[in-house]
Parts: structure tokens; sequence; C-alpha cells
């Protein structure tokens, strides 16, 4: 997977934590007792104007807010393309049109469900609130949906690294699709405190959503936050070993070794039945070197990596790991240089991303 460096100047993030203000890292942290996590969110009229505002969905709002919080924090007024990723879509809006359907018999239906039921509507509406005509595209292809859409910023970059391109991802908790997962074991069934859910050894994971973007550049600016240095995907590893010497193959393409590693994020869910294969790689790889958790936070989700991504950026930047996601007891270095995440979905889609500080 070809790939050139790029340059994270700007973040926007709205979670399950208090993660809209850049200027704070998790000082408050939200503990759920219920299996469905949901966005915290800030007053929208700060961001979205109230004639605007009144004609958006719940979660275009969300995505619309983390958009504007990302070009403000990298001073882009508009950017040369847009690209967002999703890996059900808005599936509320979705539900709404397909009940009015059933209900009203395919007549007189209200188009506002289905058209802010497509999958480009948050990328339509960003582009049209700041009057972007560039390249503008989603995609959809659940677990790798995120690091499909960063791979395609990656490749644009490595043209003509002078662009600004906003990636964005966004995908909700809908109670359909927690329904839906609980028929595949995708779910605990037992509402859980989300803390503890490492502790919990049970099937399952929590449902959780988010809106992230990313100004991502092929230059540096004053208000960088890192670097992203490469990408690799897996789908369906047969086993740990496969998977570590494809993360050692990796490092190695980087000129880097894995005692080069500052700190591991790791997308363990708290599922027993999924994250094996984590488990077992924790024991043969990285053995020695300082771990970080995050589906505690923000639960699980198809462009969850997303999250995990504005986690790294953020102990980069601000050169700081907050107590609640360390999750090992190995002692954190003083200056972090170089951090690896490491996340999956459902046990199916295998991500590795570097990340380096930009100083």
């Amino acid at each position: 997977m070809e790939s050139a460096r790029c340059y994270i100047n700007g973040i926007g993030i709205l979670s399950p934590q208090r993660t809209f203000v850049n200027t704070e890292f998790l000082e408050e942290v939200t503990n759920y007792n219920t299996n469905i996590l949901t966005c915290i969110t800030p007053d929208f009229k700060t961001y979205i104007s109230p004639v605007q505002l009144r004609r958006l969905s719940r979660m275009l709002r969300i995505g619309m807010t983390a958009a504007t919080i990302c070009l403000k924090d990298a001073g882009i007024q508009v950017p040369d393309g847009i690209v967002t990723s999703t890996g059900y879509g808005f599936l509320d809006e979705t539900e709404k049109f397909l009940k009015e359907l059933l209900e009203r018999k395919e007549t007189q239906l209200t188009p506002t469900y289905f058209i802010q039921g497509t999958y480009n509507a948050l990328a339509g509406l960003v582009a049209l609130s700041v009057k972007c005509t560039g390249y503008n595209n989603t995609y959809v292809s659940k677990g790798f949906a995120f690091e499909n859409a960063l791979h395609d910023c990656m490749l644009r970059l490595l043209a003509n690294n002078d662009l600004n391109l906003l990636l964005g991802s966004y995908d909700e908790s809908a109670g359909v699709q927690y329904i839906a997962g609980l028929r595949e074991r995708q779910f605990k069934k037992e509402p859980t405190n989300s803390l503890d859910i490492f502790k919990n050894k049970t099937v399952g994971c929590i449902q959780g959503e988010g809106s992230a973007f990313f100004d991502l550049s092929g230059q540096p600016s004053p208000s960088t936050w890192c670097s992203v240095e490469g990408l690799k995907l897996f789908y369906l590893p047969e086993s740990a070993e496969e998977l570590g010497e494809g993360i050692s193959s990796f490092l190695k393409k980087h000129n880097i070794s894995e005692t080069d590693i500052d700190v591991v994020i790791s997308g363990m869910s708290g599922d027993s039945s999924r994250d094996q294969v984590f488990e077992q790689l924790e024991k043969i790889l990285f053995i020695q070197t300082p771990r970080v958790y995050f589906k505690h936070l923000c639960g699980e989700y198809c462009t969850a990596t997303s999250f995990g991504m504005w986690l790294a950026s953020s102990i980069l930047k601000k050169q700081f790991v907050p107590e609640v996601v360390k999750a090992s007891s190995t002692r954190f270095p003083d200056q972090i240089q170089t951090v690896l995440l490491i996340n999956h979905y459902l046990n199916r889609n295998y991500s590795i991303l570097l990340l380096k500080r930009y100083s």
C-alpha cells in the first residue's frame, strides 16, 4: 500500500466523552452503565446557524459541528477536498423513512428522511456550508471505511502535498443496529459499566458512536498535531503470529523497530470471543511497550479507528497519557515520539497506523 507522510493540522471530534474542546484532554471522563453510548454534544448554535440547525438530524448536527471545529482548529476556511467515511450511515433517518414507507403505503412520503439518510449527506452538507467545490467522496466499507478514506487522502497528498483535505468519519448508535447486533452476539446483553469492560470477560462489546474530522496536508503548519507515517490493513488474519509478522514487516518498511515504539494503542473491545487475537498478540509482541486502550470510552463502531487516531494525536501533541486509558503497568516515557495504533472490528478488519510527534 503506497502512501505518503501527511500531517494532521486540525482536529474536531464529538464522542461519548467531552472531546469537542481541543484544549482539554479527557479531564472529565463519563462512565456509562448501559451498553449503548451516545455523543456528548456542545451547544450546536455556537457552530451552526439556527436556520440551518432546525433542518438537520441529530447525527448531521454532530458531524457538521465536528467539521467546523476541525477547520477552525486548522485555520482553514475552505478545504481542497472532503472525504468522509461510515460503516452504516444515518440509520435513524433510514429507519424513519422505511417506517413511513410502510405506514403510508409508499404515498406522500417525507423526502427529508430519505435525503438525510443517504451516506453522502454529511460530505455534501459540509461542502455546501463552506462552499467547497473540490473532490468529494464517501467510503461505506464497514470496518475499513475510515482506513480507506484515510488511504484515499494519503494517495492524493502523494500527488500534491500542498492540498488541505478534510477527512471525516461518523457512525451512530441506533437502536435498530443494537437489536440486530444482539442476534450476532456482537453486543453485550446485560447492562455493563463502560469503564469495566476489560475486567468483565463476557461475550460482546458495547455500542458506541462518534464523528471525527481531521485536516490533512502534505505540509506542516503552526497548528500541526502530529504526522501520519503509514497505514496497513489486514483482513481475517488466521493467528496472532500472522498479524505479528505483518506488523514487524510494516515497521521494517518504515525503518523502525519494535523498541522504537513509545506507546501502543490497542483496539481491544472488551469482547472475550473477538479479542483473543489481540490478547495473544500482547504476549508475543510489544511485551515491554506501554499499552493504551480506548473503546471503554467511545464504545465499538465501524469507524472507531478515528477515535483512536484522535487519542494518538492528542498524546503526541500534549505529551501526556491520561490514567483512564493506561492498560499496562509499564512506565510511560517522558518523551513520546512514536505511537502505533492497532485496531480491529469484530475480529475481521485489522488496521495498523503509525504516527510520529511533530516538533
